[in-house]
C-alpha cells in the first residue's frame, strides 16, 4: 500500500471515528440536488425512519478513494472516484450482516458485510474525473479495483458490481 493511500486510510478512519465531517451533521445535510442514493434498513438510532436520501454533494463530502482499473464491461483502463461503501455505511451507523444493493432496473444483489473492505469496493460517482449518466452506467456504480488482485476477478465480485445503483438496504 502506498504511503499516500495509508494516510488517506488513517484520515478516513479518524474522521469517521471522531464525527469530524462537516457534511455529517445528522449525519448528512438535507439534499439540495437530485437524490441519487437512498440508504435504509438497519441503521443507527438517529437515522430517519425512511432512511437517508443522498445527492451527489453528500457523497462528495465523504472521504473519497480513487483507482484506475479495467473492467469486463468497458474498454481500456478507467479512473474511478467514489466513496468506499464501508465509509458510507459507517457514517449511517449501519448494523447488519448484509447490504442489499439495488439498481434502477430492479437488479439487486446481497453483499455480505464481510466482503466490504475498508476502502474497497467504492460507490463510484466519477469516471475519468466526470459524472456519468444512466446511459453510461451511472450515476453510481459499485466498483472494485479488478486489476489490483486476482480475488477481484471472480463471478461473485462481478455480480456485486452494480451500475445504476440507487439503493443500499442494510439487513
Amino acid at each position: 500500500m502506498s504511503y499516500l493511500r495509508s494516510l488517506r486510510t488513517v484520515a478516513a478512519a479518524l474522521v469517521i471515528a471522531t464525527g469530524a465531517l462537516p457534511a455529517l451533521a445528522g449525519p448528512f445535510q438535507e439534499p439540495t440536488g437530485e437524490v441519487i442514493l437512498t440508504i435504509d434498513g438497519s441503521l443507527g438510532a438517529d437515522a430517519p425512519a425512511d432512511g437517508y436520501a443522498l445527492d451527489l454533494a453528500a457523497l462528495q463530502n465523504l472521504p473519497a478513494e480513487e483507482f484506475t482499473t479495467a473492467t469486463i464491461w468497458t474498454e481500456g483502463d478507467i479512473k474511478f472516484t467514489g466513496v468506499p461503501i464501508r465509509v458510507l455505511l459507517d457514517a449511517t451507523g449501519a448494523k447488519g450482516d448484509t447490504v442489499i444493493a439495488e439498481a434502477l432496473n430492479g437488479y439487486s444483489v446481497e453483499i455480505p458485510m464481510s466482503e466490504l473492505e475498508a476502502l474497497v469496493p467504492i460507490v463510484a460517482y466519477h469516471i475519468n474525473g466526470e459524472v456519468f449518466s444512466r446511459r453510461d452506467k451511472g450515476p453510481l456504480w459499485i466498483v472494485f479495483p479488478y486489476d489490483r488482485d486476482e480475488k477481484y476477478k471472480s463471478e461473485i465480485t462481478y455480480a456485486f458490481s452494480i451500475w445504476q445503483l440507487h439503493r443500499l438496504t442494510v439487513k
